[in-house]
């Protein structure tokens, strides 16, 4: 569970932040968003169990559908952390990394409906324009 999760690390994770000089939103933000993003992927959290057994899917393809949404987004996490840890200010990193998982949602999606056959006009020109990049 994310709040076991959090429960467990938030007393480790301040005094480190605070003992190697981080800021302590960035030291907590990242605690919150490893606890959400382990519980979204993980086959055993009541989350996911509950989302599969209630939309009456197969679990392990619930579960196989969610980790790309959710490696993209901690990805860009991980990068925007990067970005304000290294001094850039949190004002900027946070609208450019929704921008970016916005946009990189929308590229995998019109791949996946390309392979998937299915006709999307806007997601066919933006694929010739990845594939002329």
């Amino acid at each position: 569970t994310s709040w076991g999760t959090m429960a467990i690390t938030m007393p480790i994770a301040v005094p480190l932040a605070l003992s190697l000089g981080v800021p302590l939103p960035l030291g907590i933000s990242a605690v919150l968003t490893g606890s959400v993003m382990g519980d979204h992927c993980s086959p055993i959290s009541d989350t996911t169990i509950m989302s599969s057994m209630f939309s009456g899917s197969d679990h392990i393809d619930h579960v196989k559908t969610q980790i790309p949404y959710a490696f993209t987004a901690s990805g860009v996490a991980v990068l925007a952390y990067l970005a304000a840890g290294s001094g850039m200010s949190v004002a900027l990193v946070l609208p450019l990394g929704i921008v970016l998982v916005g946009i990189l949602l929308y590229l995998f999606s019109a791949i996946s409906a390309k392979t998937s056959g299915i006709s999307l006009p806007l997601a066919e020109s933006k694929i010739k324009e990845v594939k002329e990049v």
